[in-house]
């Protein structure tokens, strides 16, 4: 019987507060690397398990089992704020070595060798942390995520779930003038957008 090569592994994680658009995002990232001959494992709830050393918290993703996910809403894989950062003793956010050693240890035992990471500011952070501490031996690639469109992207690009929110936002604030108007009162609207000034 001929030796057959082990297919190299892709990693899939969301990290961040929830967006519309993340599993369609799963769903494409998993398809391609698959056509690609790839072996997909999706992380549940973005770096939490990985920091603890947990190789527990993963699932397969095929073709099969993510080619309508894109219908529905919210995260397959859940989603969590797990930071590789801590705060030093002036208070300041330092990065934390031996989380981003956790997770690089734990995703080799997992032989994944390729990460995709969905997130905002934070998780795009921590991939690169990732990135540099694997040193070479973990190909990382971000899909920034984030309704506050707080990531830096050339200009006339934002990130996905950002548009989602201000079209529903919009169409809140138009509904609530028309409020406004016909009870004749005041309203203050106000929305999430950390310092992005949306």
């Amino acid at each position: 019987m001929a030796n057959q090569k082990q297919k190299s592994r892709m990693g899939i994680l969301v990290g961040g507060g929830p967006a519309p658009g993340i599993n369609g995002v799963i769903s494409a990232a998993t398809i391609k690397a698959e056509l690609n001959g790839l072996e997909v494992i999706g992380i549940y709830d973005g770096f939490r398990w990985l920091i603890k050393k947990d190789k527990s918290h993963v699932r397969n993703l095929t073709i099969n089992n993510v080619s309508r996910i894109h219908f529905d809403g919210g995260s397959i894989l859940r989603t969590a704020r797990d930071s590789l950062l801590k705060e030093d003793e002036e208070g300041n956010l330092v990065v934390d070595e031996k989380k981003v050693q956790a997770v690089v240890e734990t995703l080799k035992a997992l032989k994944i060798r390729r990460l995709v990471t969905i997130g905002g500011d934070d998780t795009a952070f921590s991939a690169r942390e990732v990135c540099k501490g694997a040193e070479g031996k973990i190909k990382v690639a971000h899909v920034p995520k984030t309704i506050d469109n707080d990531i830096p992207l050339p200009d006339d690009a934002s990130t996905f779930g950002f548009q989602t929110a201000r079209h529903v936002g919009a169409d809140l604030v138009a509904n609530i003038m028309e409020d406004s108007r016909t009870t004749d009162r005041w309203y203050f609207v106000e929305t999430m957008g950390r310092k992005a000034g949306h």
